[in-house]
């Protein structure tokens, strides 16, 4: 009697332990109003150089609602616009442009609940080419990490606006810091 018990104990925490949600379509619930996805624009952006951490520097005031532990900031670039639809083409950051000549561009940011900084370096002198530190486009984009966003690409902005249904006609802009 105690081996058939031990086998039916055996067997059932091996069947229960491998039960797994993976309904692929995930609904997201906001019925109760405790989340709202938003979006931030940063608009033409001027990078200086921050001797302190080696890197230029761009600061803006952040200032979502409340803010949670789980909730995951997401930053995109505008890396330029599609020639065949003109619609803009966003890269999430951080990001590392690599060039044939062996030269490096880099993007990253941190953020607290009060700013976001973004971070711009390279292996070469940015100011012998201001393009990359006047005018660049940021979009952040806060979204709850409760939920189960790891099924999204979150490296596609117009997937995570489309999954998360955000209306990015009205996103408000970052103040410079």
């Amino acid at each position: 009697m105690k081996k058939i018990f031990l086998l039916l104990s055996v067997v059932s925490l091996f069947t229960l332990s491998s039960c797994v949600d993976d309904d692929p379509d995930v609904v997201y619930n906001n019925t109760d109003n405790y989340f709202e996805a938003e979006v931030f624009e940063v608009n033409q952006a001027t990078f200086s150089f921050d001797a302190d951490t080696g890197y230029y520097t761009s600061y803006y005031d952040l200032n979502p609602d409340p803010l949670f532990p789980a909730d995951m900031v997401l930053v995109y670039r505008l890396k330029g616009v599609d020639p065949n639809n003109g619609n803009d083409i966003w890269e999430m950051i951080p990001k590392t442009l690599y060039y044939d000549n062996g030269d490096y561009v880099e993007f990253d940011f941190d953020f607290t609940v009060d700013d976001i900084v973004f971070y711009m370096g390279a292996n070469y002198d940015l100011g012998t080419n201001p393009n990359f530190l006047q005018n660049q486009v940021f979009r952040v984009v806060i979204i709850p990490g409760f939920d189960n966003s790891a099924r999204i690409d979150l490296t596609d902005y117009n997937n995570v606006i489309k999954e998360f249904n955000i209306d990015d006609s009205n996103i408000r802009a970052l103040n410079k810091k």
